[in-house]
């Protein structure tokens, strides 16, 4: 059997932009899918249809004919009996039968694209471009966790929006309004902090800190203070106050694009997006008025983006309200919270990331007026900020107070630290970070009940470890001891639901800490090698109070993931789970080939710090996997 390819049935966009995004990962604000393209002609859509073939002849170079030369007739192939009915091609002179890539791609999931070097070649992948990241060293907690200097959270399309009030994502994943979702917060601290340990440091342009560097501003209104002041806090400190005079009683929307006082930013380095700024309000202020039904209170900070590639120019407004993203045009609103007034609140901006979040909310039809589109991703480079604009609305009763204003390349160490934070505000009495929505199996709702806001996760527990112990290490500051031993307390000992934990045993023998603790357990492996990843990581960097327990509780899932890892061996993948096991009568849950991956990339993290050859062994074994190879046959 022969494939033959044409523009009907194959569309080789998506490998192209593949291999595009390899070559230039860091440039590009979004990630590379790993989903089909759904605009692909799809053979399997329409099982027992029949496409009648056009009848003509086809002539092709044939290297395996003497002549060659082969003409080939279009015929129909029918797959398993009538299940599948697609056009083919037969040679001539042979019983050769061409089927059409497209077909084969979906129907034995294999890639494929025509190859840029010879216009001649086509190129055969069993997966696409994937990333084996093999340990150079053994895994030291201090140092890159995981693989995630590869990871970037905030452009993930189930992430809302970087929330303005605590700088973490607000995740969509299984609830459209947006909540904090501990695992993803935990991945969103991490990747930075792993940045920070990979990256050179950043480029940082002081604009503004009210002592040796001052900004050139311009006033829109000769009532406006602008002065130094010393810091309530500090004294010794100076600090900008921007106060409008008596006369002037607010904006309007039309103030919105330049505000009350202004600095250009257009002679600063174009890759510098990441904004940072430190403010403070003295009192409540007035309501800031975005759309006919919606009002906003407090600070505005106007940001104004030009797309060098189709001229668009965009404005970002960062207002004290408490929502999380709204878009009006092409004004894109980020809430700080209405609570922070009166203490000084830090701010750290990707303007990149959210421009497109904006961008992306449009198009998706739940912004102002919007209406549903394709979505477009955003070239960082092409970027160009104009300049910044601040609004303190009747400020004359209300000083706003402004402190190191910058704009900087990166701030991977704040952003983590951002993270860490809200891991530490938002831990519970039973010293977890319980899931604040809930978890549906609609697949399989008759063997597992719904998990319920509240429920705890494993893989976010010890997302939360690895993300703690690594701020102690940094620090020494004993408010992240303290959180690691809380998180150890009761909740990786007590079993899922109404227990309130995340403990599973498999055949009443082998320990395991559920990523889902649903009854019957379900044993999801990738959450389960996160989980144990977090109890060595505090182990190892001596957590005070937690060490000698984490050690214990490693030692027993580390025994479990060596007995029960060849249960997870399909012969050709992975498994996901092994709920067809505990659940009876129920199709085993294979892994898809982003988790396939995952499972192998965390095994030789395991294979680093062990000498167990089980870990190597099998990651190298999934490796050829993804390669085309399987199980031998009996």
């Amino acid at each position: 059997m022969h494939y033959y390819s044409n523009n009907r049935y194959t569309n080789n966009k998506q490998d192209k932009r593949a291999i595009e995004f390899e070559q230039n990962p860091k440039d590009q604000i979004g990630d590379y899918p790993f989903e089909e393209n759904e605009n692909d002609f799809d053979p399997l859509s329409a099982p027992g249809e029949d496409l009648p073939p056009k009848k003509s002849k086809t002539v092709i170079n044939n290297h395996s004919n003497k002549g060659g030369r082969a003409i080939l007739d279009d015929i129909t192939c029918d797959v398993n009996h009538g299940k599948y009915s697609i056009p083919c091609k037969k040679s001539e002179d042979s019983d050769e039968v061409y089927v059409p890539f497209s077909f084969i791609r979906k129907y034995y999931e294999v890639f494929g694209t025509m190859s840029e070097q010879n216009s001649d070649t086509f190129m055969w992948f069993h997966s696409p471009p994937v990333k084996i990241y093999r340990q150079k060293k053994a895994y030291d907690p201090k140092g890159v966790f995981a693989f995630f200097d590869n990871y970037n959270v905030e452009v993930r399309d189930r992430v809302k929006c970087i929330s303005g009030s605590t700088g973490v994502p607000v995740s969509t994943q299984w609830d459209v309004n947006g909540y904090f979702y501990p695992i993803q917060i935990a991945q969103f601290g991490l990747s930075h902090y792993s940045k920070h340990v990979t990256e050179k440091p950043p480029v940082r342009v002081m604009l503004e800190n009210g002592q040796d560097v001052r900004g050139m501003w311009e006033l829109d209104n000769e009532a406006q203070i602008l002065r130094t002041v010393p810091d309530p806090d500090n004294p010794s400190n100076q600090v900008v106050v921007i106060k409008a005079g008596k006369d002037v009683q607010g904006i309007g929307n039309d103030a919105l694009e330049s505000g009350l006082v202004r600095l250009s930013l257009e002679t600063v380095q174009h890759h510098l997006l990441l904004l940072s700024i430190s403010m403070r309000s003295t009192k409540k202020i007035s309501k800031l008025k975005i759309s006919d039904k919606k009002e906003s209170s407090g600070i505005n900070v106007t940001i104004t983006v030009k797309v060098r590639y189709d001229t668009q120019e965009f404005y970002l407004h960062y207002v004290t309200d408490d929502f999380y993203i709204k878009v009006q045009n092409n004004h894109i609103f980020h809430g700080l919270g209405s609570g922070s007034q009166g203490h000084w609140q830090h701010i750290i901006r990707d303007i990149g990331v959210d421009i497109q979040k904006g961008i992306t909310l449009t198009l998706s039809g739940t912004g102002t007026g919007g209406s549903k589109k394709k979505s477009q991703k955003m070239t960082k480079s092409k970027l160009i900020i104009d300049y910044l604009s601040i609004s303190n609305i009747n400020s004359y009763d209300a000083p706003l107070l402004i402190d190191n204003l910058t704009l900087s390349s990166t701030e991977h160490l704040s952003q983590f630290f951002q993270a860490v934070d809200w891991f530490v505000e938002n831990q519970d009495s039973h010293g977890g970070w319980p899931i604040p929505v809930s978890r549906k199996f609609n697949k399989i709702s008759n063997f597992y009940p719904t998990l319920r806001p509240g429920w705890y996760s494993a893989m976010g527990q010890g997302h939360g470890l690895s993300l703690l112990s690594r701020a102690y290490a940094v620090t020494q500051n004993p408010k992240y001891s303290d959180a690691c031993e809380k998180a150890l307390r009761t909740i990786f000992d007590h079993t899922g639901l109404n227990n309130l934990g995340v403990r599973a045993s498999f055949l009443d023998q082998y320990t395991w800490y559920e990523e889902y603790p649903t009854i019957p357990s379900s044993f999801v492996l990738n959450g389960f090698m996160y989980a144990l990843l977090g109890l060595y990581d505090v182990q190892k960097l001596q957590i005070p109070s937690s060490s000698e327990k984490s050690l214990k509780l490693y030692n027993d899932g580390l025994q479990s993931l060596i007995k029960m890892l060849p249960l997870y061996d399909t012969g050709d993948g992975t498994f996901y789970d092994l709920r067809h096991f505990t659940v009876p009568g129920i199709a085993p849950n294979l892994a898809r080939l982003d988790y396939h991956v995952t499972h192998i990339n965390q095994l030789l993290i395991f294979a680093s710090i062990h000498e167990n050859p089980i870990f190597l062994t099998t990651a190298e074994r999934w490796i050829r996997y993804i390669e085309g190879e399987r199980a031998p046959h009996n």
